[in-house]
């Protein structure tokens, strides 16, 4: 073993927070992924060194790095760019930019079915610059001083931030663990099916609590962070990314029970519209939300108001994804018996074979996507005895439509 693979693997099991916990395949891409997509949402101008075997679950994110006219990426495996490869399961990514830098680095080589590893998570540290320059020494000689120059011209906060980086430590710990628990591998149950239910629905509701306790504290960091450095930019990004990661634990409310209640469906609808409309900017999109039930109409609706939330956020997130430069409308009428929120966008036609399969359990047309989203709302509106269709998706619009009984019916 040489010893240039033996000085960057001591990060990985020195990191004391960290090397307690293996982490899954699954947990890794997902860190690689969350670690990328800023960059690749906003383009920020960046230089990102990597080294990634198998790249299959990565291909999108990957691209549009590649893309990116701000981006810079040299891959570590070029026998074009390194001296030689003696990193044998050792994979890593090493980036810079004006608003952070981060390594991440994990290695297969200790497990036999090469599923697990010890990570190592650093965020705008110092150690980021001295795993860059262990990694240059292998770097040809002719491109070494280019590259360093390109890395160092970016000037992010390099200040030691042990609090931030123990709190994000503490949030993909809860991560892994929750995608181990959902990872559904073929193993023989040795308890009944009352009691795996039992114990999901205990699990589900420890990790979120835990999470949600984490991105409190993330949510505190942000505000300092606008405050001291006048960065609303990056507390910005903050922001979104535990408005989402909140919106994904509403939707694992399916496991509890359902907590029905009289609402004002007009009162109850801003509130997915406020939490999307900063994420949608992402893509150049506009949220709007139209009224058009009757002045002086004040019939409830009977829902569960968390699950109510969960559909009509999954419903917008999918809008989102599915379309640019573009206006998603959200408009409530009401009828005799019934009040209807309509969602549209005006992007690109879901395909004929398609529109009977889209609420199927597992059913997906994307790579990254698990099938569930669809399926899972069609599942929470019948239990608050509402609907949702897909009402049309041609070249003028895609809508969906969301039906909930009222009460007080006149």
């Amino acid at each position: 073993m040489s010893k240039f693979y033996q000085n960057l693997k001591s990060y990985i099991l020195k990191e004391d927070r960290l090397k307690k916990s293996l982490f899954s395949k699954k947990s890794i891409i997902t860190l690689i992924r969350s670690i990328l997509e800023p960059l690749a949402s906003e383009n920020v101008p960046s230089v990102i060194l990597h080294r990634l075997k198998d790249t299959a679950n990565l291909d999108s994110i990957i691209k549009r790095l590649e893309y990116s006219r701000n981006i810079e990426m040299y891959n570590y495996s070029d026998p074009d760019i390194i001296l030689h490869d003696e990193l044998i399961e050792l994979e890593f990514i090493i980036l810079t930019s004006s608003r952070y830098n981060a390594v991440f680095m994990w290695d297969y080589s200790d497990d036999e079915n090469k599923e697990n590893s010890y990570v190592y998570l650093k965020l705008n540290s110092r150690q980021v610059n001295n795993i860059f320059d262990t990694v240059l020494e292998n770097i040809k000689p002719e491109l070494k001083d280019n590259l360093k120059e390109k890395f160092y011209s970016f000037k992010p906060e390099r200040r030691e931030n042990e609090l931030l980086n123990h709190c994000i430590s503490n949030i993909i710990k809860n991560l892994n663990e929750s995608i181990e628990e959902s990872d559904f591998k073929d193993k023989a149950l040795t308890y009944e099916p009352k009691d795996e239910c039992r114990q999901l629905k205990d699990k589900i509701r420890h990790t979120s609590h835990e999470i949600r306790n984490q991105l409190s504290v993330l949510d505190i960091y942000s505000k300092i962070l606008e405050k001291k450095f006048s960065d609303d930019t990056t507390s910005s990004l903050i922001r979104k990314s535990i408005s989402l990661i909140n919106m994904e634990l509403n939707e694992l409310k399916q496991f509890e029970n359902l907590q029905l209640k009289e609402v004002d469906i007009e009162d109850v609808i801003p509130h997915s519209v406020q939490m999307f409309e900063e994420i949608v900017k992402q893509n150049n999109n506009k949220i709007i939300f139209i009224n058009s039930t009757l002045e002086g109409d004040k019939r409830k609706v009977l829902i569960d108001e968390g699950k109510f939330l969960a559909v009509l956020n999954n419903i917008i997130k999918n809008a989102n994804q599915f379309t640019q430069n573009d206006e998603i409308i959200i408009e409530l009428s009401k009828d005799k018996n019934y009040a209807k929120i309509s969602v549209q966008n005006h992007g690109e036609p879901i395909e004929a074979d398609v529109k009977n399969k889209i609420f199927t359990d597992g059913f997906t047309t994307r790579k990254e996507g698990f099938g569930i989203g669809l399926s899972v709302s069609k599942k929470y509106l019948a239990e608050q005895l509402g609907s949702i269709e897909l009402t049309c998706s041609d070249e003028e619009k895609t809508e969906f439509l969301i039906t909930l009984p009222l009460i007080d019916i006149i």
